[in-house]
């Protein structure tokens, strides 16, 4: 990837909304908003916890890897069960997905890249859930990996 395309790809995934908030807040001696993407409640979420019960009840939810493809070069493994696919080209794998299915989103600390897929999927009419944490907080809860598959 050359340094351009990371930048245009670094500066896709900024939350650009939360940025101007920070700026207002500073500029009017306010405090900073607490922005923990996770903790709010405008896109649809669940815990780990809570997808670690759909797993286990078997509710045939699907499970996409939304990672940057950088970060996913960096890494050998993901969650069981999960299939990676590169948020920047989610109208080319969407059809992969089953539209009567649960989908829950992750990437790596469920900030903006995972929230964005999750929005794009629920625009598309899918039930979409973001992993609040991301894969750091699956991992944490002791979750399961798995080898991402290799190209061949």
């Amino acid at each position: 990837m050359t340094s351009t395309a990371y930048i245009d790809t670094f500066f896709r995934n900024i939350n650009w909304e939360a940025v101007l908030k920070r700026i207002e807040a500073a500029r009017n001696d306010r405090p900073p908003l607490n922005e923990d993407p996770s903790s709010t409640t405008d896109m649809p979420s669940l815990s780990v916890e809570e997808l670690a019960a759909q797993i286990a009840n078997g509710s045939g939810v699907q499970i996409v890897d939304a990672r940057a493809r950088e970060h996913m070069s960096l890494n050998v493994d993901l969650m069981a069960g999960a299939k990676w696919r590169d948020p920047d080209r989610v109208e080319e794998w969407i059809t992969e997905l089953t539209p009567d299915k649960p989908v829950a989103v992750y990437c790596a600390y469920g900030f903006d890249v995972g929230r964005n897929v999750t929005k794009t999927l629920i625009e598309r009419g899918f039930d979409a859930r973001f992993v609040r944490g991301g894969i750091a907080a699956w991992y944490a809860s002791g979750g399961a990996r798995a080898l991402k598959p290799t190209a061949g």
